[in-house]
């Protein structure tokens, strides 16, 4: 631990507000969630906008919030809005709960264990990406126990995989606006393909 960046650790615990959400997800009406989350979002680009339209905002912000923003993200749309609007789509798109909290479990401990580990272990740069080996075995063991969670191990354990490999992809865009969506695609798929009972009750 003593190799992460401080801003690092502050950026996945704050991370965890996540959580938040993912709770209101599971017990109140999908309709109250979404307006919820709607509204969050507007408030957090009004934000950013008023952030890119005056620099004494934006420096404040900047000297006051560090971990909040990436260094790249000063001058940039914070990655708030990407992992938002991409669990906002996924809760639109995708009716199954179990698929939709899986995939959002994916997104808050899979993300933070391949960043975490990767920052104070990670010396093997996977091919193509940034990430590292050590990151995407943390991300994969970490994925694979959440999935326990909603489902029997081999679902659990195929979700893993897809999970850990969509994580280390070195996204355009955000990926916390990704993680969620392309997983809960492949749930769903999943869940349509195997017969017989794979939710854990």
């Amino acid at each position: 631990m003593a190799n992460i960046p401080k801003d690092e650790i502050k950026r996945k615990v704050i991370h965890l507000a996540i959580l938040v959400y993912v709770l209101g997800y599971w017990y109140f009406p999908k309709n109250v969630v979404v307006s919820v989350m709607v509204s969050v979002i507007v408030v957090v680009a009004s934000c950013e906008l008023v952030r890119f339209k005056s620099r004494k905002v934006n420096i404040f912000l900047k000297n006051n919030f560090k971990g909040f923003y990436r260094p790249q993200e000063i001058y940039k749309i914070s990655g708030l809005i990407g992992t938002l609007s991409g669990s906002l789509i996924t809760i639109l798109l995708f009716k199954n709960k179990h698929v939709v909290l899986t995939s959002f479990l994916y997104l808050i401990f899979g993300d933070s264990a391949a960043a975490l580990a990767g920052k104070s272990i990670g010396k093997h740069k996977i091919m193509l990406s940034e990430k590292s080996l050590e990151g995407s075995l943390a991300c994969f063991v970490t994925c694979f126990i959440a999935g326990l969670f909603n489902f029997n191990w081999v679902f659990a354990l195929t979700g893993a995989i897809v999970a850990t490999i969509v994580e280390a992809i070195p996204w355009k865009i955000n990926d916390n606006f990704w993680i969620p969506i392309i997983n809960a695609g492949f749930l769903t798929t999943l869940s349509n393909v195997i017969t017989g009972c794979v939710y854990n009750k």
